[in-house]
């Protein structure tokens, strides 16, 4: 789902970016960084992923997708909050209005965009929409798990000229970056699970040694562990490139 940002309160630097635009826009460092990326991507799209569900089928207009990615990810941070490992009930009026309030609320949505994201009301199509990924995601991570195996919008400190910003969740050990378009994974969604495990190189947070990606949309998803997945990308073990880049953007001498 991308990223929620936190307001930073360093200062080091007189201003400070997110990390998915990090990610986006300088895309030189990425290749020297991590030149291996893009054919990495393309040989996990080519099949060498795992197949959970079958695609969803949704009629929901597609300029809404991004609002409805964004609610239906709110549901099922409130479904598992408990932490208990139960499987939640399906999901309720009141418990889809306080998701679409919570994605109304934020300053800046990971996905959602235009006017009409804004737009409350929800029809029928989009209800079923939310439920179906809300389903998917409490089936992947929550479903016969251990109780407090799950974090959901994990905070990562900011550092240097990265503010401070929120992941999707940590299970177990894995942190995974939910992406629920209409499409297979791309080169960036890679490159923000680096940043966050850079970030939690510096803090040293949360225990992760293996990194994942899913998408309920496709139905489809990928996990590693960090040290595969860094040496696939950048040749270094995963230590090497956190290291590698957390330097970069604590010194803020990065090239577009």
């Amino acid at each position: 789902m991308g990223e929620r940002e936190g307001k930073s309160i360093r200062m080091e630097y007189p201003f400070v970016i997110s990390a998915s635009t990090f990610c986006k826009v300088h895309s030189s460092f990425w290749k020297n960084v991590a030149p291996t990326t893009d054919i990495f991507v393309r040989r996990l799209n080519l099949g060498h992923y795992d197949r959970e569900f079958p695609v969803m089928q949704s009629s929901a207009a597609p300029i809404r997708r991004g609002f409805i990615n964004e609610v239906a990810f709110a549901a099922f941070c409130q479904a598992v909050s408990d932490g208990s490992g139960r499987p939640p009930s399906k999901l309720t009026p009141e418990e889809l209005d306080r998701a679409v309030s919570y994605v109304l609320s934020l300053p800046i949505r990971r996905e959602a965009q235009g006017e009409i994201a804004s737009e409350r009301v929800l029809a029928p199509e989009e209800v079923l929409d939310i439920d179906e990924q809300r389903r998917r995601l409490i089936w992947t991570f929550s479903f016969n798990k251990p109780a407090g195996s799950l974090l959901t919008e994990p905070i990562f400190p900011g550092c240097g000229m990265i503010d401070t910003c929120r992941g999707d969740l940590i299970a177990s050990d894995a942190l995974y970056e939910v992406k629920a378009g209409d499409r297979l994974f791309r080169s960036i969604d890679v490159r923000q699970l680096i940043v966050y495990g850079a970030l939690n190189f510096i803090a040293k947070r949360f225990v992760i040694e293996r990194l994942g990606l899913f998408n309920p949309r496709v139905g489809i998803s990928a996990t590693m562990s960090a040290d595969d997945l860094c040496f696939e990308i950048s040749g270094k073990q995963s230590s090497e490139l956190f290291a590698e880049v957390a330097a970069a953007f604590s010194n803020g001498e990065i090239s577009r």
